[in-house]
Parts: structure tokens; C-alpha cells; sequence
């Protein structure tokens, strides 16, 4: 337990911190996809970096996968990450944050629907009574707001659409006993996904930003010539997600979907009340009720699959260790199979 919650104290900073630094960052500096490829870019330089450091100090050699497993798991893993951040930081643009963390949060709807189609979970009535709360609560929190842009919800929507993509296929490469590939530790899925999502990210640039960037352009921070402030301020940025999207894979490996539900909740709670407090976000009653609707339908979720796991005599947090393997060692999975198929 104490694991875990190191864990989330290591997220949660992380999470909310990267969120508003975004929304302070590009409202000085508007090529939100340009960041968000300096943010690629300095995460593969980190984790290969430390990859290599491992390698050089243990004698070992990590986990390599073949190219033509990587086309067929970890490709749409990296591409659905890419536009998953690439959107949700455009939408920054448009959205304030309160409406950006509630729109987002109807990424778990996705999770449900590609866990159902994909095997890791199995059909029950709660999961349909729940995910109607969820968007019940999504519509009444954008009801009559005069804060929603439609194309910031459109970008901040496919971002959740991606989101379920993403960390269904990734909970099945990490937890599975039968998963194709031998990957079970975050920084080798950081480093083997990383590169995809550099090359998703860099037609987005091109199209929606390329004619406006060039040498002078990249260098203005709120209308002055700031070229070190912004690549400090860049990689910064980079390694503020770097350190999240490690800490995102360890949660996603030592805890279950009822945690990690849990844990989401809090989150958005807390972001939600910050964005009140720090940036002005208005919330009217009804938009209160729709975030009141919303978190009872994750509530909902979380408590069904915690009374399954309880009926069935199963524990409801796998114990992993969070060593680093080696490409030989990895984790042991083989007593856990049952447990995990269940999550989440």
C-alpha cells in the first residue's frame, strides 16, 4: 500500500502541475503542437538516456521488440498517446480548464467500450447504469456555458477518444499473461512508444502550424524575443511528462481499475477546485450537478468492479515489484491472470 501511495503522490503534483503550467505556457506561446513535439522529443532523449545508463551500469540489455510487433501493438499505442496530448494541449487554446478536465474525464466511457471489445472486461448492467451518469453529467456541465468553444470540446472529446485507445491496448501488452509482446516495465514502453509519437505528432505540425512557424516566430514569448526562456521552458515541460507518463505506467501495473478509478476522481476534484480558485472558472449549479453526476457515475464503476473482485475472494491491488528487469528476468505474471483480466 505504501508503494502505491508513493506513487500517487509522485502523479498527482505531476498531473495537475503539467496542466496548469500548460495553460500558463501557451497562452504566452501559441503553437501548442510545436510544444508538445518539443515534449516528445526531449522525453525520447530522456528515456533512451537512462536506458542507456542502466544498460552501461547492470551489464544487461533490456527489452528490444521487433519492428513488425511494433506496427501491430505499440504503433497505435504511440499514435493514439500522440494525438491523445497533441489535442487535449490545442484544446488548452479554447477551453478553460474546468471544462477541459470534465470533457476529458468521458475518456473512461472509451476505456469500458474497447475493454469490452478487446476481452479485459465483460458486460454488466452497472457498467451501462454508470456510463450514462458519466455523460448525463458531461451534458449538464456544458449546459449554456458561456465559457464552451465547440471546436476546444471537439479537440478535448477525440483526445478521450484516444485516451481509451491508448491505455486499453497498453493494460493488455502490460498485465496479460498471454500479451504478444514481453514488455512489462515503463521505461521500456516509454522508450519503444516514444518514437511513434513523435512521427504521429509531426504531420499535425505541418498542417495546423507550419505556415505560421519560422525562425523568427519560434522565439517570441508574450510578444518579446525569449529563444533560451522558451527551450528552457520546453524541456522543461518534456520532463515534467516524462516523469508523469513513468509514473502513469506504474500505476497502471501495480494497481487495479478500482484504484486507479479512484485515484482519477480525486484528481479531477482537485483540479476542478484549483482551476476555480486560480484561474476564475465559473460553475454554475447545474454545472455543479453535472460534475456531481459525473463522479458518481466513476464512483458507481469503481464500487462494482471492488464488489466483484470482493465476492470472488480476489485482492483488489496486485503487489508487483517496481525493480528494473532485464530482458530476461521481467515480471511473473502467472498468479495474478485472473485478477487482471478483470481490471479495468
Amino acid at each position: 500500500m505504501f508503494k502505491v501511495l508513493l506513487m500517487v503522490l509522485c502523479y498527482y503534483p505531476l498531473s495537475i502541475g503539467l496542466t496548469f503550467y500548460q495553460k500558463w505556457f501557451i497562452k504566452n506561446y501559441r503553437y501548442p503542437l510545436f510544444i508538445v513535439t518539443g515534449h516528445y522529443l526531449t522525453k525520447f532523449f530522456i528515456a533512451y538516456g537512462v536506458r542507456f545508463i542502466y544498460e552501461f551500469i547492470h551489464g544487461t540489455r533490456r527489452v528490444r521488440i521487433k519492428f513488425r510487433e511494433q506496427l501491430n501493438w505499440l504503433m497505435p499505442i504511440g499514435i493514439c498517446a500522440s494525438l491523445d496530448i497533441g489535442l487535449s494541449n490545442w484544446a488548452l487554446e479554447y477551453v478553460t480548464v474546468s471544462l477541459y478536465t470534465m470533457a476529458k474525464s468521458s475518456s473512461i466511457l472509451f476505456i469500458v467500450a474497447f475493454s469490452l471489445l478487446i476481452g479485459l472486461e465483460r458486460w454488466r448492467t452497472s457498467l451501462l447504469f454508470s456510463a450514462t451518469l458519466i455523460a448525463s453529467g458531461l451534458f449538464l456541465f456544458t449546459w449554456r456555458s458561456t465559457q464552451l468553444d465547440y471546436l476546444g470540446l471537439l479537440l478535448v472529446e477525440l483526445a478521450a477518444l484516444c485516451t481509451g485507445v491508448r491505455w486499453t491496448v497498453s493494460q493488455f501488452i502490460m498485465q496479460k499473461d498471454d500479451s504478444p509482446t514481453p514488455l512489462r516495465h515503463p521505461l521500456d514502453m516509454v522508450v519503444h512508444v516514444q518514437p511513434w509519437m513523435c512521427f504521429a505528432i509531426l504531420p499535425m505540425v505541418y498542417l495546423f502550424e507550419g505556415h505560421e512557424l519560422n525562425a523568427t516566430s519560434i522565439t517570441i514569448f508574450g510578444g518579446e524575443p525569449e529563444p533560451f526562456f522558451i527551450f528552457t521552458g520546453i524541456c522543461f515541460g518534456g520532463f515534467l511528462a516524462f516523469l508523469m507518463e513513468i509514473s502513469e505506467y506504474l500505476l497502471l501495473v501495480h494497481t487495479s481499475g478500482i484504484t486507479l478509478n479512484i485515484f482519477g476522481i480525486i484528481k479531477e476534484v482537485m483540479t476542478l477546485l484549483l482551476a476555480h480558485y486560480l484561474h476564475g472558472d465559473r460553475l454554475t449549479h447545474v454545472n455543479l450537478m453535472g460534475l456531481l453526476l459525473c463522479l458518481i457515475g466513476m464512483s458507481l464503476h469503481g464500487a462494482s468492479k471492488h464488489s466483484k473482485k470482493t465476492s470472488l475472494g480476489l485482492p483488489t491491488r496486485p503487489s508487483l515489484s517496481p525493480a528494473l528487469p532485464s530482458q530476461s528476468s521481467g515480471f511473473s505474471f502467472d498468479d495474478r491472470k485472473k485478477l487482471l483480466d478483470d481490471n479495468v
